[in-house]
């Protein structure tokens, strides 16, 4: 995810934390801070992005096989 490979960006340009430009509470400032940080999401915090979410479901709908597969919680 190009997200993550900016805030790694960001942390070895020498850039502060608080330098992500995405808003509070959204996806893309998590991942951005992953690559900032070095960490990774707890595997049941992982959502799939809405537009690969929307692609599977059209997929489905259309009678073809999605390459993404969603566990339930």
């Amino acid at each position: 995810m190009e997200v993550i490979r900016q805030g790694a960006r960001a942390r070895t340009t020498g850039r502060p934390r608080d330098a992500c430009p995405y808003p509070a509470d959204t996806r893309e400032r998590r991942a951005w801070f992953e690559g900032f940080d070095g960490s990774a999401w707890e595997p049941g915090t992982r959502v799939a992005h809405p537009a690969v979410v929307s692609k599977a479901a059209a997929m489905a709908s259309a009678g073809g096989t999605p390459g993404l597969v969603m566990a339930s919680a």
